[in-house]
């Protein structure tokens, strides 16, 4: 006895491909999808208006395998963080002061200044100031800007048990968010008023360590 069955409809199964594909679409694609604002205090929004310059054997390397450049997601290398200190003990919170490197690029630029969005150390919630202090881009080595970010950490409930959960806690601290950045690029023969939305996912050394 042989048992007659349907056949599946192709146009369902299409559907039900396309559906799980775009259930498991990865990180690097889920990040390309960020929606920025057009324009900004008057600055016009532009994630590729400044091209970072990669290492030369990183550069050897990428060019042996034939990739071609990714200025999105390069741009997310122009700043970086440096090493934390602990700057102030309060009974609300704690306060880091961190370096910030910028990246070397491959034309010229002027920023006015920095914006940070969403900055998140080690899971808590951190408030920067906006960085108001121009300064150019570099283009031979990475810069360190002379006046350091200040981080608040505030820290409900005992202050001394709080310290003691981040001292003991990680050796290194994820830190997320967002910086953009304002001010003047060159692009071709001409420059152009531009903020630059650089996206951070960095890790730093936990500066409770070292008390």
């Amino acid at each position: 006895m042989t048992i007659e069955t349907k056949p599946r409809k192709p146009g369902r199964l299409i559907a039900l491909l396309l559906l799980f594909s775009g259930a498991i679409a990865s990180p690097a694609q889920i990040k390309t999808t960020r929606n920025y604002p057009k324009e900004i205090r008057g600055y016009k929004v532009e994630r590729t208006v400044v091209e970072v310059k990669k290492p030369e054997t990183e550069t050897r390397n990428s060019g042996n395998k034939g990739g071609e450049p990714n200025a999105e997601a390069d741009v997310d290398e122009l700043i970086k963080l440096g090493k934390p200190q602990l700057a102030r003990v309060t009974p609300l919170g704690i306060t880091f002061e961190v370096p910030v490197i910028v990246s070397p690029v491959k034309q010229s630029g002027h920023v006015d200044f920095l914006v940070f969005e969403d900055m998140v150390v080690n899971g808590a919630s951190v408030n920067i100031d906006e960085y108001q202090r121009e300064f150019d881009l570099p283009n031979k080595q990475p810069l360190t800007l002379r006046e350091p970010l200040h981080f608040y950490i505030y820290l409900p409930g005992a202050l001394m048990a709080a310290l003691g959960d981040w001292s003991d806690s990680k050796e290194t601290w994820p830190v997320t968010g967002r910086v953009y950045i304002f001010g003047r690029f060159k692009k071709s023969l001409l420059h152009f008023k531009r903020v630059v939305p650089v996206e951070l996912n960095v890790t730093m050394r936990n500066p409770l360590k070292e008390r």
